[in-house]
């Protein structure tokens, strides 16, 4: 005990007291130049969650809020409300903003069935881009364009945005973001898109390097991780696919992680040291590959999280319990920061 004051005293003395107070998980990040943060939906709305939020990110991009039938419910109305407190809580907690997603084939509002031709499809589309860029020039860092473009096979998925427009959709897209906010950070996101050799995977680096190519303007690519602790992991393949964007000039978000277990086995030592070990290696590449900008896990506490509803059988893939009580995880990821 007496070696412990001893060791206090001297950090106040020769350091100061803020010198010895112990960095948080967004300090230890920002060393590495990486941003961590989370999806926030309802927990948004709390105190106590704020907390939480506060505590583990230094980025935050809303789980649902900025999707159309969300912010765009008709033609007429935009609800700009939950943005907006979201990116006043960003200004007040420096923290970054990211927006999820302009474009997607889910979540769409039902006014844009009403669209006919190429000409009702790009007009719609630059207005929704610009409408909201210019609200948030300066505001907003990093825009998801584009979310999940890609069939499992690496053929285009057949969105209403596709349909109308063909696949020259997406390079219209991102050239009229970048004009209408030259500072963002313009993203395509994609799930099952993480390992090397993957069909989506390829299909992905193809499209972004050929837009590389062509100068059609993009920043980075998301990669989704959406994994489970009972479906292979291989960290070498993510690692050597990230590698390849850096070799390209493209940046890679970790943008929507998360690590669901069985139910069953959600007490087992052996199913927490699973999702521990792919946390932490997925947070061990994030540190060491300098393309890798941000990590985002999807969901902030096992409270809200979207899994059990798209995964019956599964849960508890977050950071936080059901009571916002920090799981050994948090430590181990800290540690891995350290």
């Amino acid at each position: 005990m007496k070696k412990i004051l001893l060791s206090v005293l001297a950090c106040a003395v020769l350091f100061g007291l803020a010198a010895c107070k112990e960095k948080t998980i967004p300090e230890l990040a920002a060393k590495h130049n990486l941003e961590i943060g989370t999806a926030v939906g309802n927990d948004f709305y709390s105190p106590e969650g704020q907390e939480r939020i506060k505590d583990f990110s230094s980025v935050i991009v809303a789980e649902n809020a900025m999707k159309w039938a969300n912010l765009r419910p008709n033609q007429r109305f935009w609800n700009w409300n939950d943005v907006d407190k979201m990116v006043e809580f960003g200004q007040e907690n420096k923290i970054t903003i990211k927006f999820h997603t302009l474009f997607w084939h889910n979540q769409n509002s039902s006014f844009l069935s009403s669209m006919k031709t190429k000409e009702d499809a790009t007009a719609m589309m630059d207005d929704h881009i610009k409408t909201i860029l210019e609200r948030y020039k300066g505001k907003i860092a990093y825009y998801d364009v584009v979310n999940e473009m890609f069939e499992e096979d690496g053929s285009f998925r057949k969105t209403i945005w596709y349909n109308l427009m063909g696949e020259d959709y997406i390079a219209h897209a991102l050239k009229t973001a970048r004009a209408a906010d030259p500072d963002a950070k313009l993203y395509l996101n994609e799930y099952n898109n993480e390992n090397l050799g993957n069909a989506k995977a390829d299909a992905m680096f193809n499209l972004v390097k050929k837009f590389v190519d062509e100068g059609v303007p993009i920043d980075g690519v998301g990669m989704q991780l959406h994994l489970a602790t009972d479906l292979p992991f291989d960290k070498e393949a993510i690692r050597a696919n990230v590698k390849r964007y850096a070799d390209i000039g493209i940046d890679v978000s970790f943008s929507e992680v998360d690590v669901r277990m069985p139910d069953r086995k959600a007490k087992d030592e052996s199913e927490i040291k699973k999702q521990t070990e792919i946390y932490t290696a997925l947070i061990d590449i994030a540190k060491t590959e300098p393309n890798v900008k941000t990590f985002i896990v999807w969901g902030l506490s096992d409270r809200d999280t979207w899994v059990p509803g798209t995964f019956p059988g599964y849960g508890n893939p977050c950071i936080y319990d059901n009571t916002y009580t920090k799981k050994p995880l948090y430590q181990a990821i800290k540690d891995t920061l350290k």
